[in-house]
């Protein structure tokens, strides 16, 4: 795995590449490449029917394709909820950890009634065309709009008093796959009773009888089972064997384009040209997140002008910044450059309609949905704190706070009489600049002559002259670090961090010179809302309606030889009926699982 990570990262740095794509050029590559398996992805969601105001929830589970076992090929996985129209409800990112993520997405009132398909991949299965990648049925039932038109049968159109639900009962799924594979019993699903009251405890015990055997990665929901007809959702056993022919290494030959993998991070690329158009080689390109814990890198063009970076930690900003190191503003023209989209224009989506007998379930369903809506504040799921973000890497910084010091009108001034360790220094072509002390006397002798980098909220700032004359009152702190830097073929002896009191120093940037690309955040890992009754918080919710459907949901769960037995406790809500428990994935050696239980809820 080392030695094909190390020959993808030699082609980025070798070879130019448009949409994320990259050419093969010989069989050596593609020997190389063909040794990296692709992969495969099941989601498990906890609903295949939405209504407005709820949650689908999913956690996904990234296989290699050759050996269904968890890969850590891949570190970033994408999400989409598409319509018959073909247009996406929502696009998430999700970081993978082990090949594991997890996300959600709230329903809004703007989507409207129809079915849809629940799709999942990474850049890595694109390679192997549309079916590698996840597909599941999402039906969802919008109360709130008029345009029924989708999920109405032609008889209830017409006024009709009854339809048929393609044949299905009630809560019965659609199984379609073929032989259906029988489900594994080394695991089992506990729970102290079988019947509960309301607002009543459940201790819910997984339990492995197999040892080593059962030792894998599993999510579980606790969910009402539906009154209307459902088609399920594909469960672990159905994936497999729906996915059994998938393709297990790359299908292109030489001078064919691939998409390369997200080994490190997520993937980000671009170009630089001249004012001709024509690819600029050799140009180092400064990539910053900007922030108060913005992200620093660079990049080098090939021979085609294009550069490349990898996005490995997790960020809070929206935008991530190109610039080329000096004053070249009007030399250059920096862009990012987009991934090709995929084409869904031969996806099945399946035709479940409704009928008159639904509406009392529906209505009811609805009524639910907007009181525990109008309750969220007090029921809130908490979004787990990311790593501590260290924008010095490591280094400790001289921080100075001007508001402990006698302001000066302009930043000039303020470094020559307040900053200790920064001076300002007059370049041969008239130009002032920032100048930094050693941290060491003789230290590095080699970037004695080398100005600092200097940044402004995490942007890059390559015209230090114009900078020194703007307004310090504006500034908050100033953070120096004394020690070189190297930034792809440029030095810096030192890093000069300043920090404005608004923090809205990109918002008044003139980006014409600055390569931009929109950042679309990965979704945040939850703990999601469980609701407790003991005796402390009884009281607190007695008077708080609890009309709560799904009742748990452990996206990331595992059993282990340090986890042999797992004890989760939930709570029934005020909606009564048949509850059930589904617990699904893969063991450790990559044989998938799927549990099913129920209760019931007086």
């Amino acid at each position: 795995m080392k030695r094909i990570f190390i020959v993808l990262l030699l082609l980025l740095l070798q070879n130019g590449f448009l949409l994320a794509q990259y050419k093969i050029k010989d069989q050596d590559e593609l020997k190389d490449l063909k040794v990296l398996s692709l992969e495969k992805i099941y989601v498990h969601a906890n609903t295949p029917l939405l209504f407005p105001g709820e949650y689908l929830y999913y956690s996904i589970y990234c296989l290699n394709a050759a050996t269904n076992r968890l890969d850590n090929i891949s570190r970033m996985a994408y999400v989409e909820l598409v319509g018959e129209d073909l247009m996406p409800v929502f696009r998430q990112k999700v970081r993978l950890d082990g090949g594991r993520g997890q996300g959600d997405f709230f329903v809004p009132v703007s989507v409207p009634s129809g079915n849809y398909k629940l799709i999942a991949y990474t850049q890595w299965m694109k390679n192997a065309g549309i079916g590698q990648l996840f597909q599941d049925n999402i039906m969802v039932i919008n109360p709130y709009r008029a345009d029924q038109e989708s999920i109405l049968t032609q008889t209830d159109i017409a006024g009709a008093d009854h339809m048929q639900h393609q044949d299905l009962k009630k809560g019965e799924p659609i199984q379609d796959l073929g032989a259906p594979i029988t489900e594994d019993r080394s695991i089992l699903l506990l729970t102290d009773r079988e019947n509960y009251g309301k607002r009543d405890k459940v201790q819910l015990t997984p339990k492995n009888f197999r040892g080593p055997l059962g030792y894998g990665n599993y999510s579980i929901s606790v969910r009402r089972k539906d009154d209307l007809a459902t088609h399920g959702t594909l469960n672990a056993l159905d994936f497999t064997a729906k996915y059994l022919d998938a393709k297990k290494s790359l299908p292109q030959g030489v001078n064919d384009s691939i998409y390369l993998p997200e080994q490190r991070g997520e993937l980000f690329f671009g170009s630089v040209t001249d004012m001709q158009n024509k690819p600029v080689a050799g140009m180092t390109v400064v990539i910053s997140i900007p922030g108060k814990d913005f992200q620093l890198k660079s990049a080098i063009t090939d021979d085609q002008g294009i550069f490349y970076t990898y996005v490995n930690k997790e960020y809070d900003g929206s935008v991530l910044l190109a610039q080329v190191p000096g004053n070249n503003d009007g030399l250059y023209h920096i862009a990012f450059k987009d991934r090709s989209g995929l084409d869904y224009g031969n996806l099945q989506f399946e035709n479940l309609k409704i009928g008159p007998e639904d509406e009392k379930s529906i209505l009811q369903r609805s009524v639910y949905n907007q009181i525990e809506n109008g309750y969220f504040s007090v029921k809130p799921d908490s979004i787990l704190s990311i790593d501590t973000l260290d924008p010095f890497d490591g280094g400790l910084p001289e921080v100075v706070v001007l508001d402990d010091f006698t302001r000066f009108p302009t930043l000039k001034e303020t470094l020559v009489e307040v900053v200790p360790n920064v001076w300002v220094k007059r370049l041969e072509n008239g130009n002032d600049t920032f100048w930094v002390k050693e941290a060491l006397e003789n230290y590095e002798n080699d970037f004695a002559s080398d100005p600092p980098l200097v940044l402004v909220d995490g942007v890059f700032v390559p015209d230090h002259n114009a900078l020194l004359e703007s307004n310090a009152m504006k500034i908050e702190k100033i953070s120096i670090l004394r020690e070189p830097l190297v930034l792809g073929s440029n030095r810096f002896l030192g890093m000069v961090a300043i920090e404005t009191i608004n923090g809205d120093y990109l918002e008044n940037l003139d980006m014409g010179h600055i390569g931009q690309q929109d950042l679309m955040m990965p979704t945040a890992k939850k703990n999601y809302y469980r609701q407790l009754y003991t005796p402390e918080t009884i009281q607190k919710y007695e008077r708080i309606p609890d009309f709560r459907q799904q009742l748990f949901w452990m996206p990331q769960m595992q059993f282990s030889n340090v986890e042999p037995e797992v004890v989760y406790e939930f709570y029934t809500s005020d909606v009564p009926g048949v509850y059930e428990i589904v617990l699904e994935g893969f063991t450790t050696y990559g044989k998938p699982i799927s549990v099913k239980a129920s209760f019931s809820v007086e």
